[in-house]
């Protein structure tokens, strides 16, 4: 037997690995839970919008090193509660319970619960998201291949963080109240959101996520050492073609803020437009005045204050005031204030005296039912025109599954609006009718609903008005997530938009997403703007599928 010759080629050690590859499972939690942390002070209310173009880049690179999918998913809900550890924060500001006959100790505790509890759940989505990125036979950049594997990982990460947070965190199915989302962090970069025009707050999230993926990239192939999961398909290299990914992520943003810069000179001329076009007419400058009483939920639950006190002073913030349309918070009509000379009656002189139009939130109890709505009082009809919420908030308003209710302690599951009444859903959404056109009302949380909004605008709406009460959270920084996310509502619809807070923050924002006026929140007053009734319709709200 003969051996053929063989030839050896020498091919040197094997390229060192980072040293996150060599860091255990347990040892990327901590990581995931800072980072997720730092991103949530992106959120509205924190003033770190900055964070939002970089701050999931970590996340995403803790996935590419993960061993398994189950790791990633593992870190991706650390991330998630870390993350909303910072954004949901302000559920600290139910404390403390005293109205509902619950002592502080007890409270503490409860409130603890609720917020830990909640940000379990929202982080539910970020581990899944890190689940299906590790999935998602993915290769660097903009191309698709194929050959697996070939979706673009540029272009896929977007994609899934989009149909998380916009079609599945907002369902019935997750039971979610997605008030902190990504792309409320923009809320006040005015170019930036006009993108909200065409997708709504999805397309500023997925713009958002581009970058963030570019960054992540950067942040794979730039260290000295370190494993490429996968080659690219275009032929640059693969630091080279990092760079080129931040590039067109960066180019993208700023095409977005011209384009975003346009819309709001558009806007700044909407006076000059309106004099050349028929329209003219439907949209005069409308002057409204925003009643902020300030009534503290003590005052409302324990009862400190007389109805008959409570109502002389909204009826002193909205007498005399030479507006068109009188808009009062979320449940300023209780079933005491339609007593005869009290505050309903207060509302209906006003409207017979002064020829105006009032606006209110209404809380009524029908048999066993609780009816959370709102009204319009017009000086040309004689009955009031009825708004009921559609879009009931789960746990506060229903409750989805009563096995787990009725494990709850007796003393707290009794106190729970929830679990004592039976609130009332609206089986379709409903407008009121001004002299000036038709009004979109939301009462409370149905502001952070994009669909909700839009279908109003859709059947007509051409006002948008937002009622809430939130002295439940004693001026927590709900108010400004509240806030941030009425403001993309206004934009997606090129809409006027009102938001009435009993204890704050109520403003008026204008179809540019600019926040022309708002009252302190915690503070007693009566804010005036103008407004105007606007017909147009915008790309997203075309869009019913979103």
């Amino acid at each position: 037997m003969q051996a053929s010759n063989l030839t050896v080629e020498h091919l040197g050690d094997s390229k060192p690995i980072s040293w996150w590859d060599n860091l255990i499972h347990v040892e990327k939690m901590p990581i995931a839970l800072l980072f997720g942390g730092v991103l949530g002070l992106s959120s509205a209310g924190f003033d770190h919008s900055w964070l939002a173009f970089c701050g999931l880049a970590p996340l995403l690179v803790l996935i590419t090193v993960c061993r398994s999918k189950t790791e990633a998913a593992v870190n991706g809900f650390v991330f998630g509660l870390g993350y909303h550890f910072v954004a949901l924060s302000w559920y600290f500001g139910l404390f403390p319970l005293r109205w509902m006959g619950i002592n502080d100790v007890f409270a503490a505790q409860a409130v603890s619960l609720i917020w830990f509890t909640e940000c379990a759940h929202e982080a539910l989505l970020f581990a899944f998201f890190a689940w299906l990125v590790a999935s998602l036979p993915t290769r660097p950049g903009l191309l698709p291949y194929i050959q697996r594997p070939y979706f673009p990982y540029m272009l896929s990460i977007p994609f899934i963080w989009y149909f998380l947070n916009w079609v599945i965190a907002p369902s019935i199915f997750f039971l979610g109240i997605p008030i902190d989302q990504l792309a409320y962090s923009q809320s006040h970069n005015i170019l930036f959101i006009q993108l909200a025009k065409l997708g709504g707050a999805g397309a500023v999230d997925y713009v958002l996520l581009l970058v963030n993926a570019a960054v992540a990239g950067c942040l794979i192939e730039f260290p000295k050492y370190g494993r490429r999961p996968v080659e690219r398909v275009d032929v640059l290299s693969p630091r080279v073609g990092a760079m080129a990914d931040l590039a067109f992520a960066s180019l993208v943003v700023a095409v977005s803020m011209w384009w975003g810069s346009t819309q709001v000179e558009a806007y700044g001329n909407l006076e000059k437009y309106l004099l050349q076009n028929a329209n003219s007419s439907t949209a005069p400058r409308v002057p409204i005045a925003v009643v902020q009483g300030n009534v503290t939920v003590e005052e409302d639950r324990l009862k400190t204050t007389s109805v008959q006190e409570l109502a002389a002073r909204q009826a002193e913030l909205s007498s005399g005031l030479g507006v068109g349309i009188l808009v009062l918070p979320e449940g300023a009509i209780s079933p005491a204030q339609r007593a005869p000379g009290y505050l309903l009656s207060v509302l209906k002189n006003l409207v017979s005296k002064e020829k105006k139009e009032v606006i209110a939130g209404s809380f009524d109890r029908i048999g066993g039912n609780i009816l959370n709505s709102a009204f319009l009082l017009d000086p040309n009809q004689k009955d009031p025109q009825l708004y009921l919420k559609n879009q009931l908030t789960p746990f506060f308003e229903w409750w989805p599954w009563q096995d787990v209710r009725n494990e709850l302690p007796e003393t707290f599951r009794d106190k729970l609006p929830s679990v004592r009444n039976n609130f009332v859903k609206a089986a379709q959404t409903e407008l009121l009718k001004s002299s000036w056109g038709k009004v979109g009302v939301s009462i409370s949380a149905e502001l952070i609903y994009p669909q909700v909004i839009a279908t109003e605008v859709r059947k007509g709406a051409a006002l948008l008005v937002n009622v809430s009460n939130l002295a439940w959270f004693h001026n927590a920084a709900l108010t400004k997530q509240l806030l941030a996310a009425a403001t993309f509502r206004a934009v997606e619809n090129e809409r006027f938009l009102i938001i009435s807070s009993n204890t704050g923050i109520s403003a008026v924002i204008d179809p540019a997403g600019v926040v022309s006026s708002a009252s302190l929140p915690g503070r007693r007053g009566t804010l005036i703007d103008t407004v105007q009734f606007l017909v147009d319709k915008t790309l997203f709200t075309k869009m019913w599928w979103l």
